[in-house]
C-alpha cells in the first residue's frame, strides 16, 4: 500500500489521484452484478481528468465540519491517535484505493465517519448495527490496505444522545448482499432421508474474504477495461 499524506482530500490533487479508480464510494459496484461500475471507469480512462468544482451541498459541509471532532471523540474512545491522508492506494490492484477518515501512524487501525441526519442518526441507534449500504465502504478499508487489523465505523452527532461505534476486524462476518444455494436434507413420513431440497439463502463471509474477491474482481475489471479500450481504439 502507499500512503499519500502530501495530498490534501479536496484538494485538485486529490481529485485527480481518485480518477479512474474504485474508493469506498464506488466500492458496491465490486460486489454487483451490473455493468455500472465497469462503463463508470472505461469513461473515465477514455476520457481526460479535467478540474471541476468539488461540489459540497449542506449535508456534506457539516460532514466535514464535524469530522475533526468526531476523529477526536474516536481516538479517546479507543485510546488509537487517528489522523488523516489524502489517499491510500493499493498495490495489489491500481483502480483500488481509498480516502480514510482517519488511520493510525502504524496504519493498522482506521475509522470511517458518518455525520448524518437526525433522523438517520436515530435509525441507526435504534437498530443497533452499521447500515447495509455502508458496509462495502468500511470492508474496502481492510481491501486496500493490508496491514489493517481493526477498523471503526462511528455515526457522530453531537446532538444526539450519544453516537453510534462498532468495530471490525478481518474475521468480522457480514452480508455484501450475495446469495447462495445450498442443499437440504429431507425426510419422508418414515424417516427415511429423501432427495434434498435446494434452498437460497445469504451468503455470509469473513472481511478477509470478502477483500480477496474484491482484489480478484478489481484485476478482472483492469483486463476487461484494457482490452475495451484497445477494441475503441480501432
Amino acid at each position: 500500500m502507499i500512503r499519500h499524506d502530501e495530498i490534501k482530500q479536496g484538494s485538485l490533487e486529490w481529485l485527480e489521484i481518485r480518477y479512474q479508480k474504485i474508493g469506498g464510494t464506488l466500492s458496491n459496484g465490486l460486489f454487483i452484478d451490473s455493468d455500472t461500475l465497469f462503463i463508470d471507469l472505461v469513461s473515465q480512462f477514455i476520457e481526460e481528468f479535467e478540474p471541476v468544482d468539488n461540489y459540497e451541498n449542506e449535508h456534506m459541509e457539516r460532514g466535514s465540519d464535524l469530522e475533526p471532532f468526531a476523529l477526536e471523540y474516536i481516538s479517546s474512545y479507543t485510546g488509537i491517535n487517528f489522523g488523516t491522508t489524502g489517499w491510500l492506494q493499493s498495490e495489489e490492484s491500481k483502480l483500488l484505493g481509498i480516502s480514510p477518515d482517519g488511520i493510525s501512524e502504524c496504519e493498522e487501525y482506521s475509522v470511517e465517519i458518518k455525520c448524518l441526519s437526525r433522523k438517520e442518526h436515530t435509525k441507526i441507534l435504534l437498530k443497533d448495527e452499521v447500515p447495509k449500504d455502508k458496509i462495502s465502504q468500511n470492508v474496502h478499508y481492510f481491501t486496500v490496505n493490508p496491514k489493517l487489523k481493526k477498523h471503526w465505523f462511528i455515526a457522530f452527532r453531537p446532538e444526539s444522545i450519544k453516537p453510534f461505534i462498532f468495530e471490525f476486524t478481518r474475521d468480522s462476518v457480514v452480508d455484501m448482499g450475495w446469495k447462495k444455494k445450498v442443499e437440504v436434507k429431507q425426510y419422508g413420513v418414515k424417516g427415511q432421508e429423501i432427495k434434498p431440497k435446494t434452498e437460497t439463502c445469504t451468503d455470509f463471509k469473513t472481511i478477509d474474504e470478502w477483500s480477496k474477491i474484491a482484489i480478484e474482481k478489481a484485476k478482472e475489471l483492469e483486463i476487461r477495461i484494457k482490452e475495451t479500450i484497445n477494441k475503441l481504439s480501432f
